[in-house]
């Protein structure tokens, strides 16, 4: 029916000068992609080989739980985001509003998630997997704390990617792949897997650095009002794993209505420190809640 309708017929034609563009920017996309299959997948290989299986399962087991933060909210929001930046990437003031209210939504979330995750492991992997899964309890924590630096980062690459600068995302992850190799054999050697969750842990920070150097720089919203919606959120997490950590010298966390009392809690916690930064810190957090809502009704 569209050949009916439409009288155009496409062609094939070879264009050298949008051919060259498109492998320019392609070639770093490609390469970020192999890295990201090292990183993600090379502390597995690595463990499983120098460990055994039995403390594989144990490992990966730990990354699934402990990165809930980085792949359920923040790759999310990172898929969303891509468009957005492509259309704003010629308005730099319209491109740094949209990249600041996406950096407080994952942190917003994922930060105090992680605090949550953080000082519940121990009761979590024994209600819902078992006691034969303990040793798997300090390494969710562990990689918990670079589950939630990633959700960061996650939010720097659809940026650097829609404003036509992959190269950036391509020069960082070098650097993430190097710490991993350089630390992750004398780590596991001496600590086992924790060892390996402590490395991916180092990767992750150090080129954190970078990833958020260059989004500070390619939107101009400056070290204050960046620090500011990392610092928050990672105060608010902070508090409420304090609070829980406290808490549970009362409440019986190992039991199933323990555990649910204590998230119930959390949540009160979460919410009451949020409204007390909106107060009297001006985060906006209930505002870019309110707006989010409008759009979805419109």
């Amino acid at each position: 029916m569209s050949y009916i309708i439409e009288p155009y017929r496409p062609k094939l034609k070879f264009i050298r000068s949008q051919a060259k563009e498109l492998f320019n920017f392609g070639k770093w996309i490609l390469g970020s992609t192999i890295l990201i299959f090292m990183i993600t997948q090379g502390d597995d290989i690595f463990a499983g080989k120098l460990l055994g299986a039995a403390m594989l399962g144990f490992y990966q087991i730990a990354y699934r739980i402990s990165n809930m933060p980085a792949t359920e909210i923040s790759n999310v929001i990172s898929r969303v985001s891509f468009p957005l930046y492509s259309k704003l990437q010629d308005n730099l003031s319209r491109l740094k509003d949209a990249y600041l209210k996406i950096l407080q939504l994952v942190t917003f979330i994922s930060f105090p998630m992680a605090g949550l995750i953080f000082i519940l492991a121990p009761e979590f992997t024994r209600l819902f997997l078992g006691e034969e899964w303990m040793p798997a309890v300090p390494v969710i924590q562990v990689l918990v704390l670079a589950g939630s630096i990633r959700s960061v980062i996650t939010t720097t690459i659809p940026l650097f990617r829609a404003t036509g600068r992959p190269k950036i995302e391509t020069r960082w992850q070098v650097v993430r792949l190097f710490v991993l190799i350089i630390s992750i054999y004398p780590l596991t050697v001496t600590y086992g897997i924790l060892g390996t969750s402590v490395s991916v842990l180092l990767s992750a920070f150090i080129s954190s650095i970078g990833f958020c150097f260059e989004a500070i720089r390619i939107t101009e919203c400056g070290f204050r009002n960046f620090g500011k919606l990392v610092m928050l959120p990672l105060l608010n997490g902070t508090i409420i794993a304090l609070c829980i950590y406290a808490l549970k010298s009362y409440i019986d966390a190992a039991t199933f209505p323990g555990f649910i009392a204590l998230i119930g809690i959390s949540i009160i916690i979460f919410l009451g420190i949020n409204y007390l930064f909106d107060r009297c810190l001006n985060y906006g957090m209930k505002l870019l809640i309110r707006e989010g809502l409008r759009s979805f009704r419109n």
